[in-house]
């Protein structure tokens, strides 16, 4: 909905008592009476309850399924022309009606992240984490012990927030990352402060660090989405394009990703780190006989 369609009268009108510690609604704007849901939007919160409650130890799997329960009871019991949400067909409908709750939808996560029930346990039981565990900006795999103090869930990810023992500071663990993990008998060590705040996104690239430009062909435009970008622009050469800035912890993770994408990235801007790639590329075509890599020039590939 958009702000400009109302007037300040249809806002709701919320007082705030910091002394008596009371929150009181002067003006509700009718969000007392029940919320009427579509049939889309049915099915559309359907499916992101059952994908929630598919992610192990993350969320209270008793509420998503009480809730989910009610939903798809609601959902079933809906008629009239046009309904479109699970148990109903009509305009927009995925699929023909059936006259029970719509228990045939199923979400299965595309990571089910295996750590994450050891992770959760250790954070209800307050125990320590002995963790072996990927960087990826290094390329490295490290044992580590930390003791766990939040779950965090930024940019589409979990991570667990704890104190590693091998760093002497707090870091934040992607939970996929986790290759192995083991809940161990001592207790965790309580922090003394943590912030309260949940991060907007876990990496942020050091300002200290130049940037680098890259040039990204069309099938390669995933990296501005998924990575940080300080700038972004459009380019007719290759058609389809990009040009793009970044900054990178490590020449050698920055390296990697360049040789990750083949040809559909080049560095424009630091020779260093170009020969770098090179050097890179040419340690990994020894690993190929000798008439491959003659054909596969020949070829232009």
């Amino acid at each position: 909905m958009r702000a400009s369609r109302y007037y300040p009268d249809d806002l709701i009108d919320v007082v705030l008592d910091d002394d008596g510690g009371t929150v009181a609604i002067a003006f509700d704007a009718g969000i007392e009476r029940p919320v009427r849901l579509t049939g889309d939007e049915a099915f559309a919160l359907t499916i992101a309850l059952r994908a929630l409650a598919e992610l192990p130890g993350l969320v209270d799997a008793a509420a998503v399924h009480s809730a989910l329960a009610k939903l798809e009871q609601a959902s079933a019991t809906k008629s009239g022309p046009g309904d479109s949400g699970p148990g109903n067909s009509g305009p927009g409908s995925s699929g023909p009606a059936t006259s029970g709750p719509a228990e045939a939808v199923r979400v299965a996560a595309a990571d089910p992240a295996p750590a994450l029930g050891a992770v959760r346990e250790a954070l209800d039981r307050s125990r320590r984490l002995w963790i072996r565990y990927y960087t990826a900006s290094r390329d490295a795999v490290t044992e580590r012990t930390v003791d766990p103090l939040r779950l965090l869930v930024t940019d589409g990810h979990a991570y667990l927030e704890a104190y590693c023992n091998l760093a002497g500071s707090i870091r934040h663990f992607r939970v996929d990352r986790i290759e192995e993990v083991r809940v161990l008998d001592e207790p965790a060590q309580p922090t003394l402060w943590v912030d309260s705040e949940v991060p907007d996104r876990i990496f942020h690239p050091d300002l200290q660090i130049p940037p680098v430009t890259l040039r990204l062909s069309r099938g390669a435009r995933w990296v501005a989405e998924y990575y940080p970008m300080e700038d972004s622009v459009e380019v007719d050469d290759p058609p389809g394009g990009l040009r793009v800035r970044m900054r990178a912890a490590r020449d050698e993770w920055l390296a990697r990703l360049v040789l990750s994408l083949g040809g559909d990235a080049v560095i424009e801007d630091a020779p260093e780190l170009a020969a770098l790639v090179a050097r890179r590329a040419a340690e990994a075509l020894t690993a190929y006989p000798a008439d491959v890599v003659a054909s596969a020039g020949q070829s232009g590939h």
